[in-house]
């Protein structure tokens, strides 16, 4: 195989992993990748009255940006994230939270006081609802950011910021 032969190789293999990283969490159940704002993860999470001694998780936390927040406020801060090089990022940029790289829907989340998410709105939120529902215990505060939630009992909006209570 010569030079060239080996760069188109590579060239269509880099661009295999691109397209397969972007779908392959819509595979899976979850959305596509599109970051939250960091000041809109800071804002969402004031607005949901994050404290310190709390547990908050991100259901598809990408890069990390809602994580970076939480860990400022909290000390018990965990991302779960399918597509490894979005994992390996918010794993570097979150250092102080807890970062998995796997399924959200077969995470446990049962400790959960708050949990941050920015899916998209109908069978993917509804899907996630009736995981929050049948896991986490009442007043679990749930933040959906640009989507809403059906079939949850909605207590604050702002800016796309939904707050939501088990």
């Amino acid at each position: 195989m010569d030079v060239t032969t080996s760069i188109i190789a590579l060239v269509v293999l880099a661009v295999a992993y691109i397209i397969a990283s972007l779908s392959y969490p819509m595979l899976a159940g979850g959305a596509a990748y599109s970051p939250t704002p960091r000041e809109i993860a800071a804002e969402a999470l004031t607005l949901a009255d994050l404290k310190k001694d709390e547990v908050f998780y991100d259901l598809g936390c990408g890069t990390g940006e809602a994580l970076i927040e939480a860990s400022k406020v909290c000390d018990h801060v965990t991302g779960v994230e399918i597509e490894p090089i979005r994992w390996f990022i918010a794993k570097l940029r979150a250092r102080k939270a807890q970062v998995i790289l796997g399924n959200l829907f077969k995470q446990d989340i049962s400790d959960a006081d708050v949990i941050f998410i920015f899916q998209y709105e109908g069978r993917i939120n509804n899907r996630i609802a009736m995981k929050i529902k049948a896991e986490t215990r009442s007043e679990t505060r749930i933040i959906s950011y640009w989507h809403r939630m059906e079939n949850m009992k909605l207590v604050k909006s702002q800016n796309k910021i939904f707050i939501y209570k088990t």
